[in-house]
């Protein structure tokens, strides 16, 4: 079986300072995998490089391969728009939008283009909340600001909008970290 994720000699510099070294591993579709180590080991710098989170900055350099769906993702040409579609993340630190939580979570969906009515949108935001486990702390209150949440509700958000556009692949950094 061909993994999802198939990364080959993977190096990452930031600058002169080497962050990961030869890093190869095949990771199956539909599988769960934790990265635990201690602080600055460089976990979420891995993460990063599986969507291309990194290539916003500048002194970050790429050597080896990462392959997901035997599509080589720093192939030059390659859509990293299309890439962070399929492959979603989730922060250490969460980063609701300055919108309602509604809103948070309708988003990625609308923007994508996914739902086709305002039903479907209504039902797909339910979904998300229900499957971050957040559905019944906010049901009587969608159209309030995301801010007013507590941290770890704020994180669940962020996770309930990561699931809204059902990524193949998600990526979570220490999510339970708030």
């Amino acid at each position: 079986m061909q993994p999802k994720i198939s990364i080959k000699n993977l190096d990452f510099f930031y600058g002169r300072e080497q962050a990961l070294f030869d890093i190869t591993l095949d990771i199956p579709e539909r599988e769960v995998i934790a990265f635990i180590g201690p602080s600055g080991c460089g976990k979420s710098t891995f993460l990063r490089t599986l969507n291309r989170m990194n290539d916003t900055i500048a002194s970050a350099c790429v050597k080896g391969t990462i392959f997901i769906d035997n599509a080589n993702i720093y192939a030059p040409g390659t859509d990293v728009v299309a890439l962070r579609r399929k492959v979603g993340m989730v922060f250490q630190k969460s980063n609701p939008f300055p919108k309602t939580i509604f809103e948070n979570v309708a988003y990625g969906i609308r923007i994508n283009g996914i739902h086709s009515s305002r039903a479907d949108l209504s039902a797909r935001v339910e979904k998300a909340l229900r499957d971050a486990a957040l559905w019944d702390e906010v049901k009587d209150r969608l159209n309030t600001s995301a801010f007013g949440l507590s941290g770890g509700q704020q994180q669940r958000l962020c996770i309930a909008r990561a699931l809204a556009v059902q990524p193949e692949v998600i990526l979570m950094d220490e999510p339970a970290s708030a």
